[in-house]
């Protein structure tokens, strides 16, 4: 898990239960990190295809340029959830979408999103390396099966 998810969140954003600091740190892969990720309680949890918070936060998203004041009211509905009080930003499209994509971050943690989101927005230069020689790809690599 990268650690700035932690450093990063609004204090009070109960989203943070979904990971829990370790009693001492993991190394894998020249890596360490002092956080474990718990996205399901069991190995029989269900697992949803969507959720009722990820369709919030689309109409959240498709609101941003036609009905600001619905998008802000949706990504309420999502921080309210959260422990959080509502968005106190403006209501400039920049500002809506820092806060819808902040929002799905932690909504939306260990689901798979947080790239997709970033590289819908271009903003595939604001996720972190952690290594020399790390990159984040622009697209999906090509099996080298499929490539020969």
């Amino acid at each position: 898990m990268q650690p700035d998810f932690v450093s990063d969140a609004e204090d009070g954003d109960e989203r943070l239960s979904k990971v829990a600091q370790r009693s001492e740190p993991l190394t894998f892969d020249f890596l360490t990190g002092d956080y474990a990720v718990f996205r399901y309680t069991s190995n029989i949890d269900a697992i949803p295809i969507i959720r009722n918070e990820e369709l919030i936060l689309l109409y959240a998203e498709a609101n941003i340029y036609q009905n600001p004041s619905e998008a802000v009211e949706a990504l309420n509905l999502i921080r309210n959830s959260a422990g959080l009080d509502d968005y106190g930003g403006d209501s400039s499209e920049a500002s809506l979408i820092d806060e819808m994509l902040m929002q799905r971050r932690y909504s939306l943690f260990a689901e798979g999103h947080r790239w997709l989101d970033v590289r819908r927005y271009d903003r595939l230069d604001e996720l972190p390396t952690d290594r020399e020689g790390d990159d984040v790809f622009e697209q999906f690599p090509i099996p080298l099966t499929e490539n020969q």
